[in-house]
């Protein structure tokens, strides 16, 4: 059975690399999320997730990350996907949808995204 996990190379992790969606990327608001995108150098796409205490308590930080993750795990044959890192901060309204209606949303905000980020990129 193949692991289902999400290893470091599958991750925005450190202060800078988030910095760098932050400052450079194309940020894109959809109904359950906001999704910063950059490019990056590697050749898959990496996820990033800031849920601030404003989404609630650990208990619902901690399902939306769960859940985003899982959406970005389904999403990874998205065209024009590879080599960009994917910071997303989720919404309230993420907890009232049904899981179809936030595929959807995420998928067509990353295509968005991926859409309009500069065609001329390092890699």
């Amino acid at each position: 059975m193949p692991p289902h996990g999400f290893s470091k190379a599958q991750r925005v992790r450190r202060k800078a690399e988030f910095q760098q969606v932050f400052d450079a990327g194309v940020r894109v608001p959809s109904r359950f999320f906001t999704l910063l995108v950059g490019r990056h150098t590697g050749p898959a796409p990496r996820l990033g997730i800031v849920a601030s205490r404003k989404l609630g308590d650990a208990v619902r930080r901690n399902r939306a990350k769960r859940l985003i993750r899982e959406l970005f795990r389904l999403s990874q044959p998205l065209k024009g996907g590879s080599g960009v890192d994917l910071v997303v901060i989720p919404r309230r309204e993420l907890f009232d949808a049904s899981s179809i209606e936030i595929e959807k949303d995420f998928r067509a905000a990353w295509r968005r995204a991926v859409e309009r980020l500069p065609s001329n990129h390092a890699g």
